[in-house]
């Protein structure tokens, strides 16, 4: 299944923590370390919205939204050249927050957990 869409250049990143999300040892981690149903949703530069749902509460999975995302734990919207420099390493979540990029709706601590989420699901070599 492709999580990827067009427009997005946070497409790639989003594959790869799909990919990620298939080693099941991985999940348990995430799941117990995050316990929420994050919901991402991202604006491009033509100003199209996308989101995504990160469930690290029972299944596991990443799925693409079709339409208004549903409900979870926690919101994270921000555009999407953000993201990708979030998920990158080069920009923090908390400067972007406090600069406003970065808008969370629900439960600030599980927001907070996300980062070391994606550190640990990203399937790409450590060097």
């Amino acid at each position: 299944m492709s999580v990827q869409v067009d427009g997005f250049n946070a497409s790639p990143f989003f594959q790869q923590l799909y990919d990620g999300l298939q080693d099941k040892s991985a999940v348990e981690k995430a799941v117990k370390a995050v316990n929420a149903i994050i919901i991402i949703t991202l604006k491009n530069k033509e100003g199209k919205e996308q989101s995504w749902v990160l469930d690290l509460k029972k299944a596991g999975t990443l799925t693409k939204v079709d339409g208004n995302p549903p409900k979870g734990d926690v919101q994270l919207l921000l555009k999407d050249v953000d993201f990708v420099k979030l998920a990158n390493g080069k920009a923090n979540g908390q400067k972007l927050f406090m600069n406003g990029k970065l808008k969370v709706k629900g439960n600030m601590m599980k927001a907070t957990a996300i980062e070391s989420v994606f550190k640990q699901l990203d399937p790409r070599p450590k060097l």
